[in-house]
């Protein structure tokens, strides 16, 4: 063979050879973006009920800041300061530190010392996958229910988004448990739901009866870069 063409097969190997990056929009990193001095405000409503007390109600606001990154196993993971405060007109007290980082297949969150696996790359409706594969929590199937979505916040108006439900227990008479979570391409957690309510089922009498529980409802207000 002419060395030419030995010469054109080998660079056609070498080249082959190479690993190419995955387009980080198709795979869906861009939903779990990860830079330092990102932040995020949201507003949160809480509800907590109880049938031993009044049901208390808090309105309060939430600001997440990566402060810094460090690499572990050929990773980065990066830290979260998470602040909160009454409202806007009040000083940001530190509340908690958590980490995040992304894997070729996760976007894993650690909070308060629990890893979750938030999201699975590549992103595809409809995939299933258990949100506690990284804790020794008992198996939970979080799910994507809808990707390219719209989705309002006072924000903005986003228009690629992703939807994950990591639980999906409708209204019973016993127990309700529903998470929602929507994230937005290149900014991350936009909105957020949780449903978790106990129903009094000892006796007839007090059948359906709400005994215990919270719902918390958490909304993007504000995004940038510090």
């Amino acid at each position: 063979m002419p060395k030419f063409y030995l010469a054109l097969l080998g660079f056609l190997l070498a080249c082959s050879s190479e690993t190419i990056p995955p387009d980080p929009d198709r795979v869906g990193f861009t939903y779990f973006p990860l830079q330092v001095g990102d932040f995020r405000i949201y507003q949160v409503h809480q509800e907590e009920f109880s049938i031993f007390a009044q049901s208390d109600t808090f309105d309060f606001q939430i600001k997440e800041l990566v402060v810094d990154s460090f690499p572990a196993q050929n990773e980065f993971t990066y830290v979260l300061h998470r602040f909160s405060r009454a409202d806007d007109t009040q000083p940001w007290d530190l509340d908690s530190v958590w980490t995040a980082r992304r894997t070729a297949n996760h976007a894993i969150r650690v909070e308060n010392n629990v890893p979750f696996a938030k999201i699975v790359f590549p992103v595809v409706l409809d995939k299933v996958w258990d949100g506690n594969v990284f804790n020794t929590r008992a198996p939970e199937d979080y799910q994507i229910t809808d990707v390219g979505g719209s989705w309002d916040t006072p924000a903005e108006n986003f228009t690629n988004t992703l939807t994950v439900f990591e639980n999906q227990e409708p209204d019973t008479l016993i127990f309700q448990d529903i998470r929602q979570s929507v994230y937005a391409r290149n900014v991350g957690l936009i909105y957020r739901f949780s449903s978790i309510l106990d129903f009094c089922n000892s006796e007839p009498s007090c059948l359906g009866t709400l005994e215990v529980g919270t719902k918390i409802e958490q909304v993007l207000i504000e995004y940038g870069m510090e």
